[in-house]
């Protein structure tokens, strides 16, 4: 599908479905957006901060305001003047209704227009991305971001205009994607005086432009504060144009009704239903506390009210009370935290961190810490988090579980009978929307995109779900209202906790600590499969080999993280080919010298496990690897932990052989002798004459290789035991399925069509694609 057609397409679905939607159950906040249209159309300037007729109180920034009296404007334009009526008591009817659900629907429109502008015109959207991958990303980020479920719930049921607010934050990415510091700023500081949660994402601007936009050199003072005084003004225009009116009008007063009214430090430190942040595990051990000391008669503590489902101030009965002020310090230190590893992170690498990734840990920082978090704000985490799943693949598995999180804690906002299975459909809906596109664009296997750890904790928040919504008030009646609601609070918190540790892990797994644990769990399992511990069918006779399968992987030129593993299985020992099986991997795990297992290994496994148990009939009596087995310096090579990883008697076969890590098998002290033996095996070899039998590498006893050929460039066909089966058999079978006495043919059939796949799927034809 091309752009054009897609947009429309996906564009017109949305558009029908939203407008299908217009009955749907209408929230708090349909009264609060017709309150502020009145407010803004009927009284001055200076008293749109002060007018307290109804509860729902003016407290957007200026921008806001001045939208909400456009479109005040147009309904007065248009005959429905209903919708502007100031009153104590909300006023609904069918006319007020569909006026105000088509003023969301025309901002989605905008929405739509911007998701399409940033999905397939952003230069780095699909930068690390192979080749013939791209349109997939495209459509993929694109289909993604238009039908996000949260933002369904949040504007077309619930009511607001976050898709309005969100395309202003994902046109800022854009501009800072083409190198448009300077347009950046000035949208996000637009965006701040429409909506100041926004500035969730205030710290993550800060640390991606210090290491992207100044240049820190004393050569280039003068030219990074002219760069400060441009940023200065470019996010400066904003709020004046914002607050200047009101200065105008009311002086330093008006600004302070301002500020009052944006900062109301009275609502709390939790909403009504907790968000999924720290501030639920917080009040639920408060609440646990309680109750066993209470039990107990240990002390005496005042019960607690942040369970009452009001949104008020209250006190934490056992553990300290937290105010705003520390709220504040945690989401500072967390954030700065996170953000300067970030920053190193990026000075190690050959390529900078994406600033989606910058957006994603600012705003988790502020979710998870922050004072009077709405469960609602998930959105400022969700969007940035699938803006660079796209970009970087390996975070897949993340953002469905997150996707799948915000679902789960954004349900309690729908509650009446109509809106139940309508929220359930559209979140179940988006689910295999993501999964299927992000599966088309990778073409990953559900095990990497669908952990089994993730869906066990999506079946446990699935039966607390249906309990709250079916099952409490009919076996409960009105007793403990908020239990349920509590106890789904407390689950997302501890997921979105989770999500947060493995974000963390993941994007920084590259740094020493993850290699000194991986270096250290990989000679643990090296130790293990040195004693023979893994379970393994051993060969101990040529007889019982009838099936051999050769695997090999080959990575993207563009993203060597993603790779095509294949596996070619062979009839022993006529060589008759019976079939070659592909598919694509994400490496999760950085490249270590000497280390090769660590990033491979499992992934290869995994994959023979999988295609053994779709297709028994191929199951092979000996896997051949391309690398080498106990022939390594730590006696435990590649083929070694796949033999054992799949139970399966394997082979180590390599094509190189290099002299340093010779050296370092057998030690430095015998490097003459190594060098002797290896010009020997040259001259053997000098005459590319097929010569019978072995070279046996008696260097060290025992002897742990066999050379079957050795060419000048140190190239040749080099044999290893892996994992169940000695050497002398290994070396028997791999010189019968030699193809011209020089090429393993299993393996070589593997290797060959990992890289068509690469070249076909990933990479392709360079200038015929550019």
């Amino acid at each position: 599908m091309g752009e054009i057609p897609c947009i429309l397409s996906i564009g017109a679905i949305l558009i029908a479905f939203k407008c299908l939607l217009i009955p749907s159950y209408t929230s708090t906040d349909f009264e609060v957006h017709r309150n502020w249209m009145a407010v803004t159309w009927n009284r001055p300037l200076k008293a749109w901060y002060t007018e307290s007729t109804s509860e729902w109180t003016l407290d957007y920034p200026p921008f806001f305001a001045y939208f909400e009296w456009t479109l005040a404007y147009v309904a007065h334009t248009i005959g429905f003047d209903e919708c502007l009526q100031i009153s104590m008591t909300p006023i609904m009817s069918p006319r007020i209704l569909v006026f105000q659900r088509l003023s969301v629907i025309a901002t989605d429109i905008f929405y739509i227009a911007i998701c399409a502008l940033y999905a397939f015109k952003s230069p780095r959207l699909v930068a690390g991305i192979p080749k013939k991958m791209r349109k997939n990303a495209q459509e993929a980020c694109f289909i993604l971001l238009a039908t996000l479920q949260a933002l369904l719930i949040c504007d077309s049921v619930h009511f607001q205009y976050n898709s309005m607010l969100t395309a202003f934050f994902i046109l800022s990415m854009y501009f800072l994607d083409c190198g448009m510091f300077l347009l950046a700023a000035l949208t996000f500081s637009v965006l701040l005086n429409f909506k100041h949660i926004y500035v969730y994402y205030a710290l993550g601007y800060v640390f991606f432009y210090l290491v992207n936009y100044f240049e820190f050199s004393v050569a280039k003072f003068l030219r990074n504060f002219s760069k400060a005084i441009s940023l200065a003004i470019f996010l400066l225009l904003p709020f004046a144009f914002s607050i200047f009116p009101f200065f105008h009008v009311a002086g330093a007063e008006g600004l302070q009704n301002i500020a009052t009214r944006l900062f109301p430090v009275s609502r709390g430190l939790t909403h009504a239903f907790w968000a999924p942040n720290f501030w639920a595990l917080y009040n639920f051990a408060d609440l646990i506390l309680y109750r066993v000391l209470s039990n107990l008669n240990i002390g005496k503590f005042e019960a607690p009210t942040y369970t009452s489902g009001l949104v008020q101030e209250y006190s934490h009965s056992v553990l300290p009370s937290v105010n705003p002020i520390g709220t504040l310090f945690l989401v500072v230190i967390a954030s700065v935290i996170v953000l300067t590893g970030l920053v190193i992170r990026w000075r190690k690498v050959s390529r900078p961190v994406d600033f989606s990734l910058f957006a994603v840990f600012s705003a988790l920082s502020f979710f998870y810490f922050g004072y009077h978090v709405h469960e609602k704000a998930i959105i400022l985490i969700t969007v940035p988090m699938t803006i660079f799943a796209i970009k970087d693949p390996k975070y897949h598995s993340h953002l469905i579980h997150l996707s799948c999180v915000a679902s789960f804690s954004l349900f309690p906002l729908l509650f009446t009978p109509f809106e139940v299975l309508l929220k359930y459909a559209i979140c179940v809906a988006y689910f295999f929307i993501q999964l299927t596109f992000l599966k088309r664009y990778t073409r990953m296997p559900l095990g990497d995109l669908l952990p089994w750890r993730h869906v066990a904790s999506w079946a446990v928040l699935a039966i607390v779900e249906i309990y709250n919504t079916f099952l409490h008030k009919w076996l409960l009646s009105d007793r403990l209202p908020f239990a349920p609601l509590m106890v789904i609070s407390v689950l997302t918190s501890i997921e979105l906790t989770s999500f947060f540790g493995s974000l963390i892990w993941t994007t920084f797994a590259d740094g020493i600590i993850e290699i000194s644990w991986q270096k250290a769990t990989c000679r643990l399992r090296e130790q293990l499969i040195r004693d023979m511990t893994y379970s393994v069918q051993t060969v101990e006779d040529e007889q019982d080999v009838q099936i051999v399968a050769g695997v090999d992987t080959s990575a993207s030129s563009s993203n060597p993280d993603m790779v095509y593993v294949s596996v070619s299985f062979w009839k022993y020992p006529g060589l008759q080919h019976l079939a070659t099986i592909s598919d694509t991997r994400i490496l999760r795990l950085p490249y270590i010298p000497q280390y090769l297992a660590v990033r491979e290994a499992e992934v290869v496994a995994d994959f023979v496990r999988t295609v053994i148990a779709e297709r028994s009939e191929l199951r092979p009596d000996v896997i051949l690897c391309d690398g080498f087995g106990r022939f390594h310096s730590r006696s435990c090579g590649m083929a070694c932990h796949v033999g054992a990883l799949t139970g399966i008697p394997s082979i180590g076969i390599a094509k190189n052989l290099a002299l340093h890590d010779v050296y370092e098998t057998v030690g430095i002290d015998k490097k003459s002798k190594v060098d002797q033996f290896v010009d020997s095996c040259r001259e053997i070899y000098k005459s590319n004459k097929p010569v019978p039998g072995f070279i046996p590498f008696d260097i060290v006893e025992p002897v742990k290789l066999n050379i079957l050929r050795m060419g000048g460039s140190m190239s040749g066909v080099f044999v290893s035991a892996g994992y169940g089966i000695d050497l002398d058999l290994a070396t028997t079978i791999s010189s019968k399925i030699l193809l011209n006495n020089t090429t393993c043919e299993p393996i070589r059939a593997a290797d060959l069509e990992s890289r068509r796949l690469v070249r076909e799927n990933f990479d392709g034809n360079r200038d015929k694609i550019e």
